[in-house]
Order: C-alpha cells, then sequence, then structure tokens
C-alpha cells in the first residue's frame, strides 16, 4: 500500500473512531448512577463499553489508575497501526504521557504507588533496565524532555505530506504542542470550579481542530488528546465512586474535576495530553 492510500486508509479509521467517543449525553445518562456497580452497569450500555470493561464493583482505585493508562495505552497502539510507518514512533511516543507525573514524583524522592508495579511499562525502568524513559529524566522536567524527544521522533522525511506540505504539517504540530501547553499554564493556576470549563472548551477546541486537519500526521495527535480527556473524566467518574460512594459520600453532580484526587502526585492528569508544553 503507498504511503498516500496508508493516509487515507488511516484517516477514515481515525474518523470512525472519533465518531465512537462519548458525547455529552453519554455522561449526562450515567451521572444519576451513585454506585461504582451501578455506574459500570449503566456504561457497558453505551459508547463507554469498550473503556469499562477491565472493571468491576470491586476494582479499587489501583486498578482504576492502572486499567485506565492500559486503556490508553492500547488506543496509542492501534493508532500507530494505522498510520504509516515513520510516523509510528511519534505516536507511539505518546503513551508516556499518562506517566510523567509519576516520573517527576519519582525523581524528587517519591515512592512508587502499587499500580506502577502492575504497569508494563514501568516495571522495567522501575527495576533499573535502561529503557526509553531515561529520555524523561533531567533538570527540565519530564514535560520538557517529553516534547523534545517527541520532535525527533518526527520522520526525516514527510512521505505523506507531499511537495510543501511538510512545513505546513510541521507548524501544524506545533500549533497543537503550543495549544496544549498553554492550557496546561493555565490549568494550574485555576481556581477549582472554573477547571471543569477550561477542559471542556480544550476538548472543543480540540474537536474542531480534528476536523480542520483531514488528511494531516497532527489529525492522529488531535484524536490521541481528544481519548486522553475522556479518559481522565471517566477517571474521575470511577474514582469517586470507588473512594467515596462506599464512605456515604455521594459523587458530585457536576463532572468537574475531583481536586484532592488530581493533585496526587502519581496521576497528575493535565499531563495526559497528546502533547507537551510548547517549546
Amino acid at each position: 500500500m503507498s504511503t498516500r492510500c496508508r493516509a487515507a486508509y488511516a484517516q477514515a479509521r481515525l474518523q470512525a473512531a472519533y465518531a465512537a467517543l462519548p458525547e455529552e449525553s453519554d455522561w449526562e445518562r450515567l451521572r444519576g448512577a451513585r454506585t461504582l456497580s451501578g455506574w459500570l452497569e449503566e456504561a457497558r450500555d453505551g459508547a463507554l463499553k469498550q473503556w469499562v470493561k477491565a472493571f468491576s464493583a470491586q476494582s479499587d482505585h489501583h486498578d482504576i489508575e492502572q486499567g485506565l493508562r492500559r486503556q490508553f495505552d492500547e488506543i496509542v497502539e492501534q493508532t500507530a497501526h494505522l498510520m504509516p510507518v515513520p510516523w509510528q514512533p511519534a505516536i507511539r511516543w505518546c503513551a508516556w504521557l499518562p506517566r510523567l507525573g509519576l516520573l517527576e514524583h519519582l525523581r524528587s524522592g517519591g515512592s512508587a504507588p502499587d499500580w506502577a508495579q502492575r504497569d508494563a511499562r514501568l516495571t522495567a525502568w522501575l527495576s533499573g533496565q535502561q529503557t526509553d524513559a531515561q529520555e524523561l529524566l533531567g533538570e527540565q522536567g519530564a514535560e520538557r524532555h517529553w516534547l523534545d524527544a517527541w520532535r525527533r521522533r518526527w520522520p526525516r522525511r514527510w512521505p505523506w505530506s507531499g511537495a510543501g506540505g511538510a512545513r505546513r504539517d510541521r507548524a501544524a504540530l506545533d500549533r497543537l504542542a503550543a495549544r496544549i501547553g498553554a492550557h496546561l499554564a493555565a490549568f494550574r493556576q485555576l481556581a477549582p470550579a472554573r477547571a471543569w470549563d477550561s477542559r471542556r472548551a480544550l476538548r472543543e477546541q480540540l474537536r474542531r481542530s480534528f476536523h480542520q486537519h483531514l488528511l494531516q500526521p497532527v489529525s492522529a495527535f488531535i484524536f490521541l488528546a481528544l481519548v486522553a480527556l475522556d479518559l481522565e473524566r471517566l477517571r474521575r467518574a470511577l474514582l469517586d465512586r470507588a473512594l467515596f460512594a462506599a464512605a456515604g459520600a455521594a459523587p458530585g453532580s457536576e463532572p468537574e474535576p475531583d481536586w484532592e484526587l488530581e493533585q496526587e502526585p502519581d496521576w497528575e492528569p493535565d499531563r495526559i495530553s497528546t502533547a507537551g508544553r510548547a517549546a
């Protein structure tokens, strides 16, 4: 299959996967379920069914943390297989994103949570083996090192883009990194009451951008960013019920990020996004 045919095939599959992402109505339908078992039962009949099939009423927060990262890994790998071979390393590099917060935590002397011992991507590194996680360690922080390494994985030749398209595609990738970087910088300063509106605005911007960049390499990274935001929202819904519903605290009526959970150093969900800070 030629590169252009492979690109067209990849775009068709990406559009189908994009269309299958949960919509606001899917989340609204589940809001009234107050227990983890009830929420999962309802979610198995809808757009979230593939993402919740690995969880049960007995899943604890370690199961949820590790399981959602595994879901993201699988989607990253599926996306990489769709793309022309020169783009696959840059796509696969995105699997490190939901682990950057933990790497920073460990670098500062923190201990690894239990779920990290079950994480295939982290196990080798935690046992002292040489892995590509070494590229993420340094004084500038994991986010900046991730972004630099991501750019190094861009193809030297841009067979997808054709004559004159490489500059356009590089600019689109840089704009995506800048957009998410600006969001993260602002997000960290927001009051909790404004956090969900900020995430929702970012998702809408990415949704529009996906449609504006069809048949361009950046569309795959935009898709992964949308998946990451949806998995972050799923994480909140599951952890609210796994940790608090059993203790008698009802999940919140609004889908705002749970700040007590999100400030734990082993997650830092603002780093699950597809591109880090702009250079």
